[in-house]
């Protein structure tokens, strides 16, 4: 069993809450249960972070950065692809943004605005 030691604790910035809090209402307007399994997933994803963020990648916006900036891609049932930026400082995992399938990446200066 790993000890709290070894795990990292995730933070949503206030734009990646609203991103997924949009997310949320857009799914439930269309399929009630649809929202939850998002949930249930995005809920898979925080945990995934919490016990090994550097297992994922350098997020292309991070070349416009100073900050390392590294995302993960997850897939819902449906296979619709969401994009979650996020950085590491300390044992925190500070996620950023979370992209729905077709939206563009962030251009520079734009993570942390809403």
């Amino acid at each position: 069993m790993a000890s709290s030691d070894d795990t990292y604790e995730p933070f949503l910035l206030p734009r990646a809450q609203a991103d997924v809090d949009n997310i949320v209402r857009f799914l439930a307007e269309r399929s009630p249960l649809g929202a939850i399994a998002w949930r249930e997933r995005w809920d898979q994803v925080l945990e995934q972070l919490s016990a090994a963020p550097f297992l994922y990648s350098i997020a292309p916006e991070s070349a416009r950065y100073d900050a390392e900036i590294r995302h993960v891609l997850f897939k819902t049932r449906r296979g619709r692809t969401y994009h979650v930026l996020f950085t590491v400082v300390g044992r925190g995992v500070f996620i950023l943004s979370v992209r729905g399938p077709g939206q563009n990446l962030l251009g520079r200066g734009t993570i942390g605005r809403r």
